[in-house]
């Protein structure tokens, strides 16, 4: 049985993730930064299957003591999401503030960097057949001219998705990404934006789902994708071809 960790798992992508990954078979350690958010178990009927911890990925020692609790609770972890971010409110350049940049680089790129670095030695130590996802965006991939920083950091993540691929080859762990559109979200709904112009704009002409994704992620993860490394997978209904 494999044993995986979803970062931000509670909602939107990275809880649709986790029950793809639990619905497999896989023993899922579910994520938020609230111990709160525990209720989450809930969800899933055998709870010998699923665990919870809660943990901040913009904070380093966190994500230390979570990589000990899943080495003394589990003893070896296979599957690595880094899915956890956050998604600014839309604003123009001359709109940012240092705060805004200053937290979102903290969490997405610092925290992402950390989770793949911390996690994903865990990963390389203890799997036969370690398999790393980081989430980025198609914001990383074409630029979000109301999203400047939260577009950097994507990009950042695409950068560092294909590093830690170069990196992590002896012993293998596979590194990937996956890069959403518009996902029909509780994060995206939170910006209040009009998914109309998107969708217009995308060749299959609608918002994607979260499971949609988590299905891409499951495929990236698996050894069906045993000789992919390094690579992006826009799941975007085509919103990067047009």
């Amino acid at each position: 049985m494999k044993i995986a960790l979803v970062t931000g798992s509670t909602k939107g992508i990275g809880l649709a993730t986790a029950h793809r990954l639990y619905d497999e078979g896989t023993t899922v350690i579910l994520n938020a930064v609230s111990n709160s958010d525990e209720v989450i178990l809930d969800e899933f009927s055998d709870k010998s299957r699923v665990a919870f911890y809660a943990a901040d990925i913009s904070d380093k020692q966190a994500l230390i003591s979570l990589r000990d609790f899943i080495k003394e609770k589990f003893g070896r972890l296979d599957y690595l999401v880094a899915n956890a971010g956050v998604l600014p409110l839309p604003a123009g350049i001359n709109d940012i503030t240092d705060e805004n940049i200053n937290q979102t680089i903290d969490i997405n790129l610092k925290g992402t960097f950390n989770t793949v670095k911390i996690l994903g030695e865990l990963v390389q130590a203890t799997s036969k057949t370690g398999s790393i996802v980081t989430i980025t965006s198609v914001d990383g991939i074409i630029g979000e001219p109301y999203g400047v920083i939260y577009s950097a950091t994507k990009a950042g993540i695409i950068s560092l998705t294909k590093s830690f691929a170069r990196n992590y080859k002896e012993p293998l762990v596979r590194v990937n990404g996956i890069a959403p559109g518009l996902i029909d979200t509780p994060l995206s709904a939170s910006t209040g934006e009009d998914p109309s112009w998107t969708t217009d704009l995308s060749v299959i002409r609608r918002m994607g789902s979260a499971e949609e994704v988590a299905a891409a992620v499951h495929f990236l993860l698996s050894e069906d994708a045993a000789f992919i490394t390094g690579q992006i997978l826009a799941v975007d209904g085509g919103f990067t071809l047009k």
